[in-house]
């Protein structure tokens, strides 16, 4: 049974979905030896349970190895994949998390609302005089990758080459249709991304061990050479690993939530509205008007439309879900697009209510012990750009020839979120500061 959305679907998944999680919520696809799980519950329960489900390929490899032939071939294709906070399970996962998480409390994070603003504020001032812009391009993306690449400390002028390291890396997920490729031209694909990145940070951490020998710099690959595990210092290739996915994992999923979250209000016009409304009034406190926030309208489109639409794992032994028995060593793509449009948990789930109460979590952002470290600067990075474009943009709306058919969705199976997104508005003003 084929568990993916085709690619006709992929900018709007959500009918598929349903579908699945009436008719076959748990799924096995035997072209891809893959199962597909689409209800909140069933999700919620394996990526608490990590002990049973994991995501550490270095156990995956060693299953594969010691099974058939067909295992032997299928560990080729994650001999390239490194131990990271995503690829990894306790207790190395917690080891990894440690040293980084420092760097991503919810103080230090919100400390950088200033400099996100006038970053923000920056890219607005170049495209308002235009009355036009393309959000992807002009502030989805520049926003976030700029953020991350001052945090790591490496140079903002090469953001070209991070987005294209992370649209091939993006693509190298899917074969173009809803099958996981698994020939050696999309492993040679995915070793040359990974060898270009290596290279690219190779001199950055040479330059880095040169110039910080008073340890004072705080950036976060200086603090990676730093740092030690069990006493001993990172290897080269931990670096390496973590570089990669700070860079790439730190600007995709905002991008996408930026994207999604304005295209879902502007396809939403009296919600937008409201949203507008409620940030003129902000200020007043004797206003009793139940309106919806920025926050709710962040939270509806994260879980309305998930920045990442599936998570993977494996069994770590014989064990029963619902009604299907998984099997050690088999794979799963756990569909969190689905489970936050489920019914059961979420009324009128496949609609877009940024006035919606949530009883449940979505699980956007994932759960458990892999919950994703970056929530709270993503969260920041969309209520700066949100706040902004209601404050300094008026009239906000899509360019004329906007259409879903003219819309063009990321080429990989895992991630939500179109490629470009033409808007036109009227200016409110030159620039605002919060």
């Amino acid at each position: 049974m084929d568990i993916f959305p085709s690619s006709e679907q992929r900018l709007n998944p959500f009918p598929f979905y349903s579908q699945m999680r009436k008719f076959n919520p748990i799924a096995y696809d035997d072209k891809n030896k893959l199962w597909g799980f689409f209800r909140y519950d069933d999700i919620q329960t394996i990526l608490t349970n990590y002990k049973n489900f994991s995501t550490d390929v270095q156990i995956l490899v060693n299953m594969q190895q010691a099974q058939s032939q067909k295992g032997y071939q299928e560990e080729q294709r994650n001999k390239y994949v490194r131990r990271t906070l995503l690829t990894s399970g306790p207790p190395h996962h917690s080891r990894l998390r440690g040293i980084i998480s420092s760097a991503f409390t919810s103080n230090r994070i919100l400390s950088l609302r200033p400099r996100i603003e006038e970053i923000c504020n920056d890219l607005l001032d170049k495209i308002i005089d235009q009355d036009s812009m393309d959000l992807i391009d002009d502030l989805a993306y520049p926003l976030p990758v700029t953020v991350i690449a001052e945090m790591l400390g490496v140079p903002v002028g090469d953001r070209d080459t991070f987005r294209r390291w992370a649209d091939e890396l993006i693509g190298s997920t899917s074969d173009g249709g809803n099958n996981i490729p698994t020939d050696r031209i999309a492993d040679q694909r995915f070793k040359k991304v990974q060898d270009e990145m290596d290279s690219y940070f190779i001199k950055i951490i040479q330059k880095r061990k040169e110039q910080d020998q008073s340890g004072s710099n705080n950036d976060l690959i200086s603090g990676l050479l730093r740092a030690e595990i069990d006493g001993n210092k990172l290897s080269e290739e931990d670096i390496f690993a973590f570089c990669s996915l700070l860079l790439l994992a730190g600007h995709v999923t905002t991008v996408n939530l930026i994207g999604n979250m304005m295209r879902s209000l502007l396809e939403h016009p009296k919600q937008l509205k409201q949203l507008i409304l409620s940030n003129k009034i902000k200020d007043d406190k004797n206003t009793n008007l139940n309106l919806p926030s920025v926050q709710s309208a962040i939270d509806e489109t994260l879980r309305y439309r998930s920045p990442v639409q599936a998570l993977f794992r494996f069994a770590m032994q014989d064990i029963d879900v619902g009604e299907q028995t998984i099997q050690q060593g088999q794979r799963m793509i756990l569909w969190i697009g689905s489970a936050n449009h489920d019914e059961s948990v979420f009324t009128d789930g496949e609609k877009f209510n940024i006035s919606r109460i949530f009883n449940s979590t979505h699980l956007a952002f994932g759960h458990g012990v892999h919950f994703c470290l970056g929530s709270t600067l993503a969260n920041l990075e969309a209520q700066v750009v949100l706040k902004l474009i209601l404050d300094r943009l008026k009239d906000l709306r899509f360019a004329d020839d906007y259409g879903e058919k003219s819309l063009e969705p990321l080429h990989g199976i895992f991630f939500h979120g179109v490629r470009h997104l033409p808007l036109s508005f009227n200016p409110v003003t030159q620039k605002v500061t919060q």
